[in-house]
């Protein structure tokens, strides 16, 4: 499987040059934002044609195109009050990428965009939670999975909350230098009684386009997947890593014999993983690893319906400080051969697709977790249902989904830090020998205000005698204040049972509140 995505990822970047064209180079929109929602929902309720792929984050300019297309309908197919606030929000966000679409020359100078306060109170015994590993002497702490989860964190770009008060500020900086240079900087400074004060650059990265691609250099959180709790290959449950990244500016038309292809987008990237892995595999037990391995990644989307979407993904945990690959190993990474006892990288590579039919969208991920001659030696899924219109109006929708991992996923002969970057799985925080399961609903109603009321119950690491099984669940809302403010929150309660695979539970109590501006 692992080699079929990689001929897939190779075709796509061979195919487009011939096909493509020039656009402006425009922001992306920050993958934890409620623009992403109202797509979705616009989407799925029928006023969207273009089926939105896996590939977060989208540029400004792509997310023009699906209010543009969706405005059109909408001239036909009036919209329910709630969506046409939503609606609006979004034609108010992209205004000047929608001129552009209109014509007329793009104005986005570099301003401040957003400004946000928050402040979370978490109690419970523990900050997180390790994971852990059964061992012939019993349930012990292992740097198989070097890293921690928490109640609540998914989603959070790496930032956990500490026990007790949370407070955080962050303003967003964005806008065009140029109609192909685009910037976007967005520092955060957070403090709580474990964790003291932070302050850090979240996300920050310049954007250049050349023809029909963007080259981004910098900070920002990806999600490469279809999952709504979480995402199995590539999530932003971590810490956005600096990285190199290639891409269309946006879905490019195949012509000629490859036209029932239809749209084809193509994304790959380059990053470095923290340069003190061998010490922190030292710390805790002496096992292998290496300071700063790579991490290659490269996905073609192909959209062949508007109905239909799918994905082909493959990312690499390579190198590393002393762990230099030969050409006989390239040669072997490229064929996807490495069924050795000491091999140089850590591959997860597979599928994610999305189905739109009347009523109701399919969605899945199916992902191999390394390989043994030509072949995953484990299979991890997530399949969902998302039903946009339970009401007459679309003003109730539901999300199920039910995700799982094998055994071995998320670990490594090599690298015995695990899947991790700074503590956090690069993918879905349940971890290894996990199964998790997901249920939302949520209530529209005008002015942009959402209630959302979701159950999540995850079994982590299932083949050792008492494993953690957590149980979530947590009401949220949106309410807008006025024109351009935003009252968020969140409040939930989790149990944590037999955590870190000891026979005492946790009880987790949060609730989480932000004010957001909007310039």
């Amino acid at each position: 499987m692992k080699r079929h995505v990689l001929y897939a990822a190779v075709l796509g970047s061979l195919l487009l040059p011939a096909v493509a064209g020039a656009s402006t180079t425009t922001p992306d929109v920050a993958v934890d934002t409620v623009y992403y929602n109202y797509i979705e929902k616009l989407n799925g309720m029928g006023y969207i044609k273009s089926m939105p792929n896996g590939a977060k984050p989208y540029s400004r300019q792509q997310m023009a195109q699906w209010v543009k297309e969706a405005e059109a309908k909408a001239a036909a197919k009036p919209m329910p009050a709630y969506l046409q606030s939503q609606f609006n929000a979004l034609k108010d966000y992209l205004a000047p990428e929608l001129a552009v679409l209109n014509g007329e020359e793009l104005h986005n100078p570099l301003h401040v965009t957003s400004a946000t306060l928050g402040y979370a109170y978490n109690h419970s015994d523990q900050m997180n939670y390790r994971y852990v590993h059964n061992k012939k002497d019993g349930n012990v702490r292992s740097n198989v999975i070097n890293g921690h989860y928490q109640p609540f964190g998914t989603g959070n770009n790496g930032y956990d909350n500490g026990r007790g008060s949370n407070y955080l500020a962050t303003f967003r900086v964005e806008g065009n230098l140029t109609k192909d240079i685009a910037v976007s900087a967005q520092p955060r400074w957070s403090y709580d009684k474990d964790n003291s004060g932070k302050l850090s650059l979240e996300e920050g990265y310049i954007k250049g386009g050349i023809g029909a691609w963007d080259l981004l250099f910098g900070k920002e959180a990806m999600i490469w997947g279809q999952g709504t709790s979480s995402n199995l290959l590539l999530g932003n449950s971590m810490k956005p890593l600096t990285t190199f990244r290639v891409q269309t500016k946006k879905p490019q038309k195949i012509g000629g014999f490859f036209r029932f292809l239809g749209e084809v987008d193509v994304h790959a990237f380059y990053g470095e993983l923290e340069g003190n892995r061998r010490d922190v595999a030292a710390q805790l037990g002496g096992k292998k690893e290496f300071d700063h391995p790579g991490l290659l990644g490269l996905r073609v989307d192909v959209t062949p319906t508007n109905y239909f979407t799918i994905g082909a993904s493959r990312i690499s945990m390579i190198g590393g400080d002393g762990n230099a690959l030969s050409h006989s190993d390239w040669s072997d990474w490229f064929t996807g051969t490495n069924a050795y006892f000491d091999d140089k990288w850590n591959d997860i590579a597979g599928f994610d697709f999305r189905l739109r039919l009347p009523g109701v969208q399919f969605y899945g991920e199916l992902y191999g977790e390394d390989q043994a001659g030509y072949l995953p030696s484990q299979v991890g899924y997530r399949f969902g249902t998302y039903l946009p219109n339970l009401a007459g109006n679309g003003a109730w929708d539901m999300t199920l989904e039910i995700a799982d991992t094998g055994r071995n996923w998320y670990r490594h002969g090599t690298f015995q830090n695990g899947w991790t970057y700074s503590g956090h799985i690069l993918g879905d925080p349940m971890g290894r020998e996990a199964r998790s399961y997901y249920a939302r609903v949520n209530h529209y109603l005008p002015n942009e205000t959402t209630l959302g009321l979701y159950a999540k119950r995850t079994e982590m690491e299932r083949d050792i005698a008492n494993h953690p099984i957590v149980n979530e669940v947590a009401l949220t809302g949106q309410y807008k204040l006025r024109s351009d403010v935003y009252l968020r929150g969140t409040l939930g309660y989790a149990q944590v049972k037999h955590a870190e695979g000891t026979n005492t539970s946790d009880n987790s109590v949060f609730a989480g509140t932000t004010v957001e501006w909007m310039f």
